[in-house]
């Protein structure tokens, strides 16, 4: 028993996206709220707005164990991606 637990964890250490089933509906959500963000204008309030939902959605998808960008890479580099040890966290 003790062994198929250890076997069981290894495996999700080696594949966490088994460990976490994606949050689809709030990473798209963060996905077009993080558009209208990015490309809305500074002093536009809905701009504003926007960056303020994505900014709430991003804590409630790490708590769904996906983290946003990883150790090492640039801005444009960062997806979406069940959580490990290299993975970057808002908080």
């Amino acid at each position: 028993m003790r062994l198929a637990v250890l076997l069981a964890l290894l495996l999700l250490q080696a594949h966490p996206a088994l460990a976490a089933p994606k949050p689809n509906g709030l990473i798209a959500d963060w996905t077009r709220l993080n558009s209208l963000c990015r490309g809305g204008s500074g002093d536009d309030p809905a701009t504003m707005k926007a960056c303020g939902e994505r900014d709430a959605l991003t804590p409630r998808i790490e708590a769904a164990g996906w983290c946003y960008g990883q150790k090492g890479q640039f801005g444009y580099q960062y997806r979406w991606h069940a959580c490990t040890a290299r993975s970057l966290h808002s908080s």
